[in-house]
């Protein structure tokens, strides 16, 4: 008697939500690792009850209002229930063909710019971990706007997949009873299988993966290499510690002589690997809140 296939889904669709959940865990492993080293959390898909409910993504608003649904999110002070302050936004997506990674870049420009600005007092980080084909045109887009950018070809995964017998270079008109068969195999793969493959893609990607969790590292463990603060009277003031700066606008009588009116503070911080932060705040307390998100850059 023969065996009897049942699929929910188009086999086509179930096979790119595997290789995608493939993917989201050997690089979550990675990040979850790397966060917990220095003292961060890794956000991602799964349960988080006293954060987002029954809700399984992980979803942030930008100041316009806009949701959008992330793969990582890396918190200073956050835990598995407290949510903490966005220190790097990553995506991850999967393009079997190029013919859409144009669009693609856009849509990823569209979530992850607009939470970057919303977050830039404590994010510093924006990437994308792009697996499968991309055009070059695509992946420079994506750079020359500040996302950092992990790409993983497609003729890796393919080999590296072909070693244990999943052959997904499958033609674009391969039928349904070959990509249900390569689901099955898949399937019957045991945990050595498929940690081999996840090494297998790692080794070959292995220069790239360093300079993407360089840069990441960098980021986030950047620190204040000078704060310049001006009090909009006309005079500047120039300091090394968020503490100095803190104690300055604390002690700073905001009535001058001549009636001078005070307009506010300008305030720029330069990081150590060569970030910028600028901000015009019309009073005290605006500025002393902004100065207080960047305890955790103090040296």
């Amino acid at each position: 008697m023969g065996k009897v296939r049942i699929m929910v889904t188009s086999p086509g669709h179930k096979l790119g939500q595997m290789l995608g959940n493939f993917l989201e865990e050997m690089f979550g492993k990675d990040l979850v690792s790397f966060s917990e080293q220095h003292g961060l959390y890794c956000d991602r898909k799964g349960e988080r009850p006293k954060v987002r409910g029954r809700r399984r993504k992980v979803t942030w608003k930008d100041n316009r209002g806009n949701s959008h649904d992330m793969d990582f999110v890396i918190e200073r002070n956050g835990t598995f229930e407290r949510m903490g302050d966005p220190v790097a936004f990553i995506e991850l997506t999967w393009r079997r063909y190029t013919k859409h990674s144009r669009n693609k870049a856009g849509e990823i420009e569209g979530a992850l710019l607009p939470l970057k600005e919303t977050y830039q007092e404590t994010c510093s980080f924006i990437g994308v971990i792009v697996a499968g084909e991309f055009t070059e045109g695509g992946i420079r887009q994506l750079i020359s706007n500040g996302i950092q950018v992990l790409h993983i070809p497609s003729d890796v995964i393919v080999e590296c997949f072909k070693t244990k017998g999943i052959a997904l270079d499958y033609p674009e008109d391969a039928s349904n009873d070959l990509k249900i068969d390569l689901i099955e195999r898949w399937e019957a793969l045991s945990e050595e299988d498929v940690e081999e493959i996840k090494q297998c893609i790692k080794r070959r990607i292995r220069t790239n993966y360093k300079r993407f969790m360089k840069s990441l590292k960098q980021s986030l463990l950047r620190r204040i290499e000078i704060i310049r603060l001006v009090p909009l009277f006309g005079e500047e003031k120039t300091f090394s510690k968020v503490n100095d700066a803190i104690r300055f606008i604390q002690e700073y009588p905001e009535t001058k002589p001549k009636n001078y009116k005070f307009k506010g503070y300008e305030i720029y911080v330069r990081f150590t690997n060569g970030d910028k932060l600028e901000g015009k705040f019309q009073n005290k307390n605006v500025a002393l809140k902004f100065l207080r998100l960047l305890y955790e850059y103090d040296p």
